[in-house]
C-alpha cells in the first residue's frame, strides 16, 4: 500500500474550490460548451448556406426547415446555427481585449496610488459619463467600414473603464498585505510585485469581470448589428433580430425568427453571469467581505 506524499497541486485546489464544487460555475460552462460545439461543428449541424435564398419565404417549421424560413427565404435554423461563431467570437475577443486593457490599469493605478491614480482615474471617470453603447456607436459610425474585426476593436477599446475601477480597489487592498511588504523587502521590483505578487491573489475577480465584460460585449454586438451598424456581410444573432424587426416579423407574429435568436442571446449571457457571480461569491467569503465589480 502506497503512502500519499505532498498535497495535491495548488491549481488542482483552485479548480475545486471554484469550479468543480460550484454547481453554477458547472452550469455555465456546460452551457458555454454546448453553443461553442454549436459554433465549431455548425456546417455539419446545418448544410444548408445561411445567406441562400432558394426557398419560399415565410414558411413555418418543417423537417426541411426546423425553424422555417425568414421574409428572404433564407433558413432560420442555419443562420441561428451559423450565426453562433461570429456572436462567439466578438464577445470572447472583445471581452479578452477590455481584460487586458482594464487589468492593466486596475493594477498599476492600484498599487502605485498618488498622482498616478488620480490621473488614470480620472480619465476613466471622463469615460464614464459617456454612455458606453453610445459612444460605441458613435465612434462605428465614423468609420468607413464594420468589419468584424473592428467590431471586436471598438468594442474591447471603449467598454475597459468598469473593470479598471475595480481591479484597482482589489489592487488597493491586496497592496496592503504582509506579502507585498515582504516582496518589496526582497528587492523585488514594481512591475514584478505587480504581476507575481498581487496579480495571481486577484485572478477570481479579474476572472469574474471578464465572464462579465464578454456578456456585455456580446450584447454590445448585438445592439450594433440590431441598429445596422455591425459587419452587413457577416451573420450573427444581432442581426436575425435586426432583419426581423426590419421586415416586421412582430407584425406577422413570424416568432419562430425572432424568438430562438433572442433566447439564443439571453440564454448565453445568462451563462457567463452564472459563472462570474459565483466566482465573486467564493472570493468575498474568503475573504470575509463583499466584492463589487
Amino acid at each position: 500500500m502506497q503512502k500519499r506524499t505532498g498535497q495535491m497541486p495548488e491549481w488542482f485546489l483552485v479548480l475545486r474550490k471554484y469550479i468543480l464544487r460550484n454547481p453554477r460555475a458547472l452550469i455555465g460552462i456546460f452551457i458555454i460548451v454546448v453553443f461553442a460545439a454549436v459554433a465549431v461543428f455548425a456546417d455539419s449541424l446545418s448544410s444548408i448556406d445561411p445567406n441562400n435564398i432558394a426557398f419560399f419565404p415565410w414558411e413555418t417549421p418543417s423537417p426541411e426547415h426546423p425553424l422555417g424560413t425568414n421574409s428572404y427565404g433564407q433558413d432560420i435554423f442555419s443562420q441561428v446555427v451559423h450565426g453562433s461563431r461570429i456572436t462567439l467570437l466578438v464577445g470572447i475577443l472583445a471581452g479578452l481585449l477590455t481584460s487586458l486593457i482594464g487589468t492593466a490599469v486596475g493594477l498599476v493605478a492600484g498599487y502605485k496610488g498618488g498622482a498616478v491614480s488620480e490621473v488614470l482615474m480620472r480619465i476613466v471617470d471622463v469615460f464614464l459619463t459617456i454612455p458606453s453603447l453610445a459612444f460605441t456607436i458613435v465612434i462605428s459610425s465614423m468609420l468607413p467600414q464594420m468589419t468584424v474585426t473592428s467590431t471586436i476593436l471598438v468594442i474591447g477599446a471603449l467598454n475597459w473603464m468598469w473593470m479598471a475601477r475595480s481591479v484597482r480597489s482589489q489592487t488597493l487592498s491586496e497592496s496592503r498585505r504582509d506579502y507585498v511588504d515582504a516582496a518589496r523587502a526582497l528587492g523585488m521590483s514594481d512591475a514584478e510585485i505587480m504581476f507575481k505578487e498581487i496579480l495571481p491573489n486577484i485572478i477570481p475577480v479579474i476572472t469574474a469581470n471578464m465572464v462579465m465584460v464578454i456578456t456585455s460585449a456580446m450584447l454590445t454586438e448585438a445592439s450594433l448589428s440590431f441598429l445596422g451598424i455591425g459587419d452587413p456581410t457577416s451573420i450573427s444573432w444581432g442581426k436575425m433580430l435586426s432583419t426581423a424587426f426590419d421586415n416586421g416579423a412582430i407584425i406577422y407574429e413570424a416568432w419562430n425568427w425572432i424568438l430562438p435568436p433572442g433566447l439564443c442571446i439571453a440564454t448565453l449571457g445568462y451563462s457567463f453571469m452564472l459563472i462570474g457571480n459565483s466566482f465573486l461569491d467564493i472570493y468575498a467569503n474568503d475573504r470575509g467581505g463583499a466584492v463589487k465589480l
